[in-house]
């Protein structure tokens, strides 16, 4: 008797455990980006980004390590600022303006002076050939509103912008992301 009341035990207790992991794992939320389907596509996924919760603020509440960072990353003089509250709970400001030769700069930065992502607006001379026929091959047909270049741990990415949305290309073409621009309220 004893030794099934130990296996009752030893079982629900197993058993209860393996629920509440489950559960747990089940509601952890692995990324802040979801892939759909194009139709009529094959096996094309378009990314999305779900991201967090974003508002403008004055530059003056920007934390000072961050715009010293940004301003040291990049030697712009920044005119917008906005804060966002990742879905991972982190903050990140994202400061805007003009760099000395008055391309647009936007900066992604942590509230301790970590850049995360550097946007600056180029000519569109100075885009890779290879990042050119992507961009061609997904929107052979649409007018270039600006290109820029984009720096993330080291590595480049170019955004085409054209009316409705922008492409975003891995330097070697191999990678193509397509975004719906976001409608301003």
């Amino acid at each position: 008797m004893k030794k099934m009341m130990n296996f009752c035990t030893t079982t629900s207790r197993a058993f209860l455990t393996a629920t509440g992991i489950a559960i747990l794992a089940s509601s952890v939320y692995l990324g802040d980006v979801h892939a759909q389907p194009v139709p009529n596509s094959g096996s094309l996924l378009i990314a999305q980004n779900l991201g967090g919760i974003v508002r403008k603020i004055p530059l003056e509440e920007v934390a000072l390590p961050a715009m010293s960072s940004a301003k040291t990353a990049t030697n712009a003089a920044f005119n917008q600022a906005r804060i966002e509250l990742k879905s991972d709970g982190s903050l990140i400001y994202i400061l805007r303006g003009k760099n000395q030769q008055g391309f647009e700069v936007e900066v992604q930065v942590t509230s301790g002076g970590t850049i995360i992502q550097v946007d600056e607006q180029i000519e569109s001379s100075g885009v890779p050939e290879t990042a050119v026929k992507a961009f061609k091959r997904w929107a052979p047909n649409d007018q270039l509103i600006s290109t820029w270049r984009s720096t993330r741990l080291g590595e480049f990415y170019y955004q085409f912008v054209i009316q409705d949305f922008w492409l975003e290309v891995a330097a070697d073409g191999n990678k193509v992301m397509i975004y719906k621009k976001k409608v301003n309220i």
